[in-house]
């Protein structure tokens, strides 16, 4: 018999039934380390969305009272504004302003 005769015809890596166990077990604990990560990824996806979601709320709650103020800042110095246009026309009317 020649050396190409002896070699075998299959692609196929042959085990021994003891040793199909252990590569059985090697892949049970690869599944469950997989499953393991799966479930602890799904579960802070769970709670940065809600993390998200608080987050966005509040932001648009202090956007809200940002607005709220940015209002009432704008009808105080219009109120200082007329304030001060009022004395001054005051002033003028009285005529200080001329000496009268």
């Amino acid at each position: 018999m020649s050396a190409q005769n002896k070699r075998p015809t299959s692609q196929h890596v042959v085990y021994p039934f003891d040793d199909f166990e252990s590569v059985f077990q090697r892949i049970d604990q690869r599944i469950m380390a997989i499953e393991r990560t799966t479930v602890l990824l799904e579960r802070e996806l769970a709670v940065s969305e809600e993390k998200r979601k608080f987050f966005e709320q509040r932001f648009n709650r202090v956007d809200t009272r940002l607005d709220r103020i940015d209002g009432l800042i704008s009808r105080l110095v219009w109120l200082i504004i007329a304030a001060i246009l009022g004395g001054f026309m005051s002033f003028v009317m009285k005529g200080a302003m001329l000496g009268v």
